[in-house]
């Protein structure tokens, strides 16, 4: 089994939020006239090798440092009980997909798919093509859950969209908060066209410009005078920014969301819960049991 080493202290806490709500919609689905399916678009390997720093020992010694290996988003959804109907995993890296291939194989009788290639790309096209709230004689419509964890700022807002038309899909949304300061300097002298052309790509619209920077004259183009400009929005308002941006796409209901870190404290990532379907009852069940979560999720990290 290849190794695959990522994440920070907070991973565990991530996935966690993940595998309490899985069972609990599962839970609450299994007697209801739909098919459950997930699909996690940045998949891995199916385990998390985790490194844990070596302790002290009595006389100034230390212990060696640990692996270990724990479960990661693919084979956590693989073993919720009840099961899952249908699971797709998607992959980019070919030796994580071969991982994946083989963490499917270990369960025949699964419907599990494997899929390569661009997350971007097959989230769009699974979004489109699957019957989703269509309910007929004697076919089941189907609901589900996305999980969107990529390792920085590879989710497109098209995706973003395309999850939230479907109306079926709850989502479970890693945003790279890092990603987004660090591509947004304080400086705008550093920012690049290619810096606004990625931000403009995640967050859907250039309005952030005007948003995150001061500046003295307002022209069209705010950047052409970038001696006047300086970015104001700190990592809070980033954060609250994203929600309200999240908010135009999800009908249903977006969650506050949980703040992760990485090693040395510095905010990583928001971890948000939205809802796409506008039922009232299912917006209600869903966001009362995420709710629950973060909840505990926030006070664990207390």
């Amino acid at each position: 089994m290849a190794k695959h080493i990522f994440g920070g202290p907070d991973t565990s806490r991530k996935l966690r939020c993940l595998q309490e709500y899985l069972r609990a919609f599962s839970i609450a689905l299994r007697n209801q006239q739909f098919e459950c399916v997930y699909i996690d678009a940045f998949a891995g390997s199916g385990s998390r090798t985790e490194v844990r720093p070596a302790l002290p020992l009595l006389g100034g010694e230390f212990a060696e440092s640990q692996e270990v290996t724990t479960p990661g988003s693919a084979r956590i959804a693989i073993d919720t009980d009840p099961p899952l109907h249908s699971i797709v995993l998607i992959e980019e890296d070919p030796t994580r997909f071969a991982e994946l291939e083989r963490l499917a194989g270990e369960y025949p009788g699964r419907d599990i798919t494997v899929e390569k290639g661009d997350a971007n790309k097959h989230v769009q096209r699974l979004c489109t093509q699957i019957a989703w709230r269509q309910r007929k004689p004697g076919i089941r419509g189907t609901r589900g859950v996305i999980f969107l964890d990529p390792y920085g700022m590879e989710v497109s807002w098209q995706t973003v969209e395309a999850i939230a038309k479907t109306e079926a899909l709850d989502c479970w949304l890693f945003f790279p908060l890092s990603g987004l300061y660090r591509n947004a300097p304080r400086d705008p002298a550093r920012l690049d066209a290619g810096k606004q052309a990625s931000l403009d790509r995640v967050l859907g619209t250039t309005d952030w410009r005007e948003k995150w920077y001061d500046h003295e004259t307002a022209p069209r183009d705010i950047f052409e005078t970038r001696e006047q400009a300086t970015r104001r929005a700190d990592v809070d308002a980033i954060e609250r920014y994203v929600k309200e941006r999240l908010l135009t796409a999800f009908k249903g209901a977006v969650l506050d969301p949980i703040r992760l870190h990485h090693k040395n404290g510095a905010p990583l990532a928001s971890l948000f819960f939205a809802v796409s379907n506008t039922s009232p009852a299912a917006v209600k069940l869903a966001t009362q049991i995420a709710s629950h979560i973060l909840m505990r999720g926030r006070s664990s990290h207390s």
